[in-house]
């Protein structure tokens, strides 16, 4: 069993004094005043005798002889019977006007001194404990005992301690322990985990953390506990001092108080979990007793069914009596007619026999009115028990709702009308427009009020804009200038950092320790650049604080006189020169430059570029964490007057990103044998010959390494791309023929395949498949207004030969839906599956996939609209992709802004979609665009699409979340199976966002959602960055915050 903080804390200092003055292999007779019955003592000082006294002995412990039962203020102890009186936390609980009483009680019974320990009289000690007590009593609905008492008592006073001991001229130790956060934050475990036995083992285990890790460093300015050492021993005295003072060695070690804060974090998401496990128990028992009262009814539905059949039996047979003896009554007056005849005939004896008639007429009639009064009374009888079983069923009934209001959420109705009307308004002033003004004309006219506005807002964008405009029109010139806007805007407060002295002094210091430390080949191919860019290209290398470098530099033949006499300037060992007679193009260079290095690893550096001084270091730095085959760093760019501006915070490795555009750029380093593996740079791919290079070592390296920090400053001039794309047109076409190749590679001979992407350096990659049936799953409840366009939407729009329609009605009530569902389903590629249990979003879409046919699943809400027809089709193309594991779209509200472009894990604390609320257009900075595909940790379940084959793999939605949570649950589990999800602004779908149902989320799904995010909210998204905010959901800079 695990001693928990506090006692540990205040036996582990007693122990420690007493070891501390111990003669040597001595065993001493020590007394515990107020311990109890637990004798944690005896753990500690297992060599001595130790002895308990209490004000009262419980029973089974008064055999005991180690137990003494008395007053501590007036020992039934002989003076100096023990040699040491230990009283721990015991003070503060006797009266104030007997605690003088009490340490001269604890004097005359010890021999060499005793030790006392308890928290004393401090603002800060009453504040802490005032804190705690509430949160006993919040939780528990009463005070804590201890606590409450020491507030009735008041605790002791330390100048009064130090004063009695001075009067009496005894000599003595003093000193604090016990951090007060510290005790806080642990009291507050302790009383969290109170009488739960599910949580004692984690709380013993915080307990074994803090005893182990934490005591000896438990110190700060205001602690808990004073611990007091009296003795009339000065050697005593002086001994336990120096053992008090040797605890200063033990520094802090913030990383051991920060572990605690995640073992208490966990604890709370435990305690959360265990309160929510109990309540769903008590619902579930709840429901049991609720069963079993309707079934106790139905037995008794059962037997009066029974009895009224029994009775209804009774009343046939009476009635069958009733219309015999009715027939015999007939009969008997048909003989009195005849009798009438013969009276004449024979008076006498007919007056006789008359007389006998009238009697046995009497008494048939008498019987007759006894069937008839026995009948009545049955009938009503029966009507009695039909009443009374009328009367059962209503009540029968009642618990029917009343048990399927507990078991399913009401979702209140969206009026959906006025909004309808509204847009109505709207399209009809639109139409009238439309047929004023031709299409054409009015698409000009729009953009070209739009362009105006930006140039007249932003004057410095005229000239670039006029040459946007005849290279490609308005709307690239639109696309164009919002762009650089938003870049503006987001990158606002980007600050190039640079290292200062201590921080250069650190890495100098780590360099010494690396375990490798491997020379680092730097290429720079070199055509008439100008030598003052040449030379601070140089020069950053120069700089760099990790020292084991060579530059390896080739001229392809530059002509410029100035670029000629600027190498021929350069006098430093570490740097290779070599000039070639013919200009031969930057592969051939680049070739060039690398087989006249001697470097394990090569790194690329433009002519007119510059890396940080802390580029190389932090490289090999990651090198030696991961023995990495290729690396690249986030990047900035420079101006021609040196202003650092525009950062690309990239994601980690994302192969379907780099088949859209060469994000991975600078500052680019690779192991020189993978190089030669794949056979170095390729002439015919000049001006994408980095791309081509970087896709082929894609398909072959074992580990891609990526440093999110500015290591690269890419310079701005007219000549590269950097500031101009169009200043070598032919690159992009260069890097589509090598997308190509590497598709063609990786996918097979005509399985994929790129186009150009609306926009430059952005390629649009693509996937054959073989014909197979897609499965569009939608759950739904009624609202018919939102799930009507969405279906309609489908099959007027997307262009997929062979799909089905799949709803999964989910407990709708509404006759409009049960009418509109009959109509659907006379498509022949729509049916309605019923699914009347409790919303449950993963169960619901695991419902639909056990109806579905197809081989990919397309997972969509009800409140979503199709605009791009070729959206089922990428969806399918991808997801049928044996590394995909899900895949997702652009998601855009009515106002046409985002709505979902890929989720990030830990914005917003949980997780949420990156560039919501933002117009949907391209550009480059803080971070990757949201126009082109590229991988992410997950999508929305509002649109995501899964194959079968990859849920045979990975299994279904996990069906333990009810509302939200695991769409981004089954993405994680795609990517623990070394699947890749992936982001597809091509599909394009409006979303009105949950419009079908409430925005309540179940605590259940929070508690799942933290248990499974958990490792990424920690060490972070690997398709975000850690420079970027996670506080808002458009990319901002987290720098200086």
């Amino acid at each position: 069993m695990v001693v928990p903080f506090d006692q540990y804390q205040r036996y582990k200092n007693a122990s420690d004094i007493v070891n501390a003055v111990r003669e040597e292999n001595k065993a001493y007779s020590i007394l515990e005043v107020g311990a109890n019955e637990h004798k944690n003592l005896e753990s500690f000082l297992s060599s001595d005798k130790i002895t308990y006294l209490d004000i009262v002995v419980p029973e089974e412990l008064k055999t005991d002889p180690s137990y003494i039962e008395g007053d501590a203020t007036n020992m039934p102890i002989e003076t100096n019977a023990y040699d040491f009186v230990i009283a721990l936390d015991v003070f503060e609980h006797i009266e104030p006007s007997r605690r003088r009483n009490f340490v001269s009680e604890l004097m005359r019974v010890s021999k060499y001194g005793c030790i006392l320990a308890a928290p004393f009289n401090t603002p800060e000690v009453e504040s802490a404990e005032i804190r705690a007590n509430q949160y006993f009593k919040t939780m528990y609905g009463f005070d804590y005992k201890w606590l409450e008492e020491h507030r009735i008592n008041g605790l002791p006073e330390i100048a009064q301690v130090v004063g009695m001991i001075k009067e009496e001229k005894w000599d003595h130790l003093h000193f604090a322990h016990g951090s007060l956060e510290l005790w806080e934050r642990m009291i507050k475990i302790h009383f969290l985990a109170a009488g739960r036995e599910s949580l004692y083992d984690y709380r013993e285990t915080i307990d074994e953390y803090y005893n182990t890790h934490i005591y000896k460093i438990d110190r700060s300015r205001f602690c808990y506990r004073n611990f007091f050492f009296i003795s009339e021993s000065t050697n005593m005295i002086n001994a336990a001092k120096n053992m008090i003072d040797s605890r200063n060695e033990y520094q802090i070690n913030r990383a051991v108080v920060d572990k605690l804060e995640l073992f208490e974090k966990d604890l709370n998401n435990l305690s959360n979990y265990d309160l929510t496990f109990k309540e769903i128990i008590s619902k579930n028992q709840e429901i049991v007793s609720k069963n079993e009262e309707i079934a106790s009814k139905n037995e008794e539905i059962a037997s009066k069914n029974q009895e009224i059949t029994q009775k209804n039996e009774l009343v046939q047979m009476l009635s069958k009596e009733a219309e015999r003896n009715a027939e015999l009554l007939k009969e008997t007056e048909e003989k009195l007619e005849r009798l009438e005849e013969e009276y004449e005939q024979n008076k006498d004896e007919y007056e006789w026999n008359k007389k006998e008639y009238e009697q046995h007429k009497k008494e048939l009639v008498t019987k007759n009115e006894e069937i008839n009064t026995l009948l009545i009374a049955k009938c009503e009888q029966y009507d009695y028990r039909e009443n009374q079983l009328e009367i059962v069923s209503k009540e029968i009934e009642q618990l029917k709702q009343d048990n399927f209001q507990k078991q399913n959420m009401i979702t209140d109705k969206d009026n959906y009308i006025e909004q309808l009307e509204l847009m109505s308004q709207q399209l009809r002033m639109k139409n009238r427009i439309k047929k004023i003004v031709p299409k054409k004309l009015r698409t000009k006219i729009k953009y070209g009020l739009s362009v105006a506005k930006k140039v007249k807002d932003n004057p410095s964008l005229a000239k670039k804009g006029l040459n946007e405009l005849k290279r490609n029109g308005l709307r690239s010139l639109n696309n164009r200038i919002q762009s650089t806007l938003t870049v503006n805007e987001l990158t606002a407060n980007y600050e190039h950092e640079d290292i200062n002295l201590n921080e250069t002094e650190r890495i100098k210091e780590e360099i010494k320790d690396f375990a490798y430390s491997p020379l680092i080949s730097i290429i720079i191919p070199v055509y008439n650049v100008k030598p003052k860019w040449l030379e601070l290209a140089i020069k950053s290398v120069q700089e760099q604080l990790y020292p084991f470098w060579e530059i390896c530099i080739v001229d392809d033949c530059s002509k410029n006189k100035d670029t000629i006499e600027c190498l021929a300037k350069i006098d430093d060992p570490r740097i290779k020169v070599k000039t070639l007679t013919t200009n031969s193009g930057i592969s051939n260079a680049s070739n060039e430059a690398i087989s006249m290095s001697e470097g394990e690893y090569i790194a690329l550096l433009d002519n007119d570029d510059e890396i940080t001084k802390d580029a190389l270091f932090e490289v090999v730095k990651a090198i030696n964490k991961s023995n990495a085959d290729l690396l690249y760093s986030d990047e900035d760019k420079i101006d021609e007057e040196g202003n650092r501006k525009c950062p690309l915070y990239k994601p980690d490795w994302s192969p379907d990103l780099l088949r859209s555009q060469m994000y991975i750029g600078h500052f680019l380093v690779f192991k020189k044998k993978l190089f030669d593996q794949v056979g170095g740079f390729r002439e015919e791919f000049n001006g994408s010959q980095d791309y081509d290079l970087v896709l082929r070592m894609s398909e072959v390296a074992a580990k891609i390494e990526h440093i999110p920090k500015v290591l690269y400053s890419w310079r701005e001039l007219e000549t590269s791309t950097a500031l101009n794309p169009y200043s070598k047109p032919y690159a992009h076409s260069a890097g589509l023929a090598a997308l190509n190749e590497h598709l063609a590679r990786v996918f097979g001979e005509g399985r994929a395949y790129a186009n150009e992407d609306e926009h430059l350096f952005v390629y649009d990659s693509r996937y054959l498949l073989e014909p197979i049936k897609a499965s569009i799953i939608i759950p739904t409840k009624d609202k018919i207004d939102l799930l009507k366009p969405c279906i309609s939407s489908i099959l007027e729009i997307t262009n997929f030969p062979d799909y089905e329609i799949i709803i999964v009605n989910n407990n709708s009530v509404e006759q409009e839906t049960f009418n509109w569902f009959e109509d659907i389903q006379k498509e022949k590629n729509v049916k309605v599956v019923d699914a009347n249990y409790e919303f449950n979003w993963s169960k619901l879409n695991n419902h639909g996939i056990a109806e579905a046919n197809g081989e990919v699943f397309v997972f969509l809400n009800n409140d979503t609209v199709i605009i791009s027809e070729d959206w089922l089709q990428r969806l399918v193309e991808k997801a049928q992709r044996d590394d995909v594991g899900t895949v997702g779209g652009l998601l855009l509200y009515e106002d046409r802004t985002i709505q979902h472009a890929g989720v990030v894990i830990g914005l917003g604390g949980w997780a949420d979609h990156i560039f919501k609320g933002m117009n949907p257009n391209h550009f480059g900075s803080p971070y990757v665009s949201p126009m082109v595909t590229r991988n992410v940790i997950a999508s929305t379940g509002a649109c995501l699409a899964i194959s079968k084959k990859t849920l045979d793999v990975i299994g279904l939605f996990n069906e333990d979340f009810i509302i939200c949570g695991s769409d981004v649950e089954i993405s994680l589990r795609a990517l623990q199976h070394n699947l890749v999800n992936i982001y597809d602004p091509h599909v394009r779908l409006l979303h009105l966002e949950s419009k079908s149902r409430s925005s309540y989320i179940p605590p259940i799904d929070f508690e799942l959602s933290a248990l499974h995010y958990g490792p990424y909210l920690k060490s972070g998204d690997p398709y975000f960055n850690k420079n970027l905010k996670l506080d808002s959901l458009v990319p901002k800079i987290a720098q200086g915050e």
